[in-house]
């Protein structure tokens, strides 16, 4: 790999990763991950470029308990649908998905807790789809999932029927 500026040289830095506390208003603990960094050999001066950045992303991600974008595409995938679908299935701005999936930002931390919880097979794809807009649950039944998550409940099913409205029982 060639160095941002001649004459500087490659090397493992040990580096902060700051973990915010629950409110975000403050810091939890402060952890240290070895990167590879560039040196000035002249001043001293470490340089930490794009990978190392990336690796201190998802260490931080994952000590938070947040899906790295690659688990998110993982995922995806493995429902067997495109972006828009991930955004149609979960009621959200399709631009959103593409964003958390490509890693230009980060989930908020309660869709994060619904979309780990999918991830490990907690919450059944199938729910999901039910509780869709009306209109749009026709198109899931397409979403046959290419790859299964240790969890035969990915299956479109025949016989789930979808959640009853409380209203509608109670009226009846």
């Amino acid at each position: 790999m060639k160095p941002p500026v001649p004459g500087w040289v490659r090397i493992i830095s040990r580096a902060p990763v700051i973990i915010p506390t629950a409110t975000g208003d403050g810091i939890a603990e402060t952890i240290y991950k070895d990167v590879p960094a560039w040196q000035d050999p002249a001043t001293g001066e470490i340089y930490l470029d794009g990978e190392a950045r990336e690796i201190l992303d998802g260490v931080k991600a994952r000590y938070m308990g947040i899906l790295l974008p690659g688990q998110l595409r993982d995922l995806r995938n493995a429902i067997g649908t495109t972006q828009r679908g991930m955004a149609e299935l979960l009621q959200l701005g399709e631009k959103s998905w593409t964003r958390w999936e490509t890693g230009v930002e980060r989930p908020s931390r309660s869709m994060n807790l619904l979309l780990c919880s999918v991830y490990d097979g907690k919450v059944d794809v199938n729910y999901l789809r039910s509780m869709a807009d009306p209109a749009m649950r026709s198109q899931f039944r397409r979403w046959a999932p290419s790859v299964i998550l240790d969890a035969p409940s990915y299956k479109y099913s025949e016989s789930y029927k979808g959640w009853t409205n409380a209203s509608d029982a109670l009226a009846a």
